[in-house]
């Protein structure tokens, strides 16, 4: 039930027409990537997979461990973004947190690692802004480590779908709201297409952090690319959970509000990946590290 409002995007400083959109992604761009685990946990291969899919043939059933990662985006003038917010550090000292109802049991298979208060307080720079994934609880339960003010940003329409399982965890969703700001959502003012992505959005005007449009997993679900100095960064979300599933092109449908959009926005992703030799991929619950 938290407010959101249409996100207002600053005026993109380059002069690139989209065609030249791919080249600019292309080269070295000015934000330093740092990635941290917040927390661990199992999940079974079917929840992060669909193992009916073709690709997935003889693929077998079982526990993986998954990770909760933040990625941390140091721009030298905007400051810090983070996609997704991990754990509040409350959470990682044995408090509740936000946590309530199902949302506290959840816990309770959860290991914590890094705090996102800390994540941010390393950095060395102020914080510019949130950028979700989508609203789902393992994107926001470090959200209270947030100051208030602090643009959070999010997919339209990801606040207003039900499902039984959001019933659930409402009230700790909620509480990782409270004394924030309304969401800042992409609704489509300001997009522009951005090779096989329908929606993309220049967060900062100079073309270095790019907004995703790929739904599926849920209504408004985002994906964000960085440029940095090694080249450009992907980070898709829960659009691929793993790095198999990227690899084969096979996402969840489990927990997906429409799987066949999610496999089409992961089929955009790939496309577009194609087009950057130099990507490098980070998926929704594993790293490489």
């Amino acid at each position: 039930h938290h407010p959101s409002a249409p996100a207002e995007l600053p005026a993109a400083t380059m002069s690139a027409a989209e065609a030249d959109l791919i080249p600019l992604l292309n080269t070295p761009g000015p934000i330093r990537h740092s990635v941290h685990i917040s927390g661990r946990s199992t999940a079974t291969i079917d929840g992060l997979l669909d193992l009916n899919h073709p690709n997935a043939a003889g693929l077998q059933n079982g526990e993986i461990t998954v990770v909760t990662p933040v990625h941390r985006l140091i721009h030298p003038s905007a400051g810090v973004f983070v996609v997704n917010t991990g754990f509040e550090r409350a959470m990682t000292r044995g408090g509740r947190g936000a946590a309530r109802g199902f949302g506290l049991a959840m816990l309770s298979i959860q290991s914590f690692e890094e705090p996102l208060a800390d994540i941010l307080t390393s950095a060395g720079a102020p914080l510019g802004g949130v950028l979700l994934t989508s609203v789902s609880i393992h994107n926001v339960l470090g959200l209270r480590d947030v100051p208030p003010g602090t643009p959070i940003y999010a997919g339209a329409n990801d606040t207003s779908y039900e499902t039984p399982f959001n019933a659930f965890l409402w009230r700790t969703v909620q509480n990782t709201f409270d004394d924030h700001d309304p969401l800042r959502t992409f609704a489509g003012a300001g997009a522009v297409r951005l090779g096989p992505i329908q929606e993309a959005y220049d967060l900062l005007g100079d073309g270095s952090l790019w907004a995703l449009s790929t739904p599926g997993h849920t209504p408004g679900a985002m994906s964000y690319l960085a440029r940095t100095p090694e080249g450009p960064v992907l980070f898709t979300g829960n659009t691929s959970y793993t790095i198999w599933g990227w690899e084969h092109g096979v996402s969840s449908i489990d927990g997906a509000i429409d799987a066949k959009t999610n496999l089409a926005s992961l089929g955009a992703l790939k496309a577009l990946a194609a087009m950057l030799p130099g990507l490098k991929v980070y998926v929704g619950a594993e790293t490489d590290g």
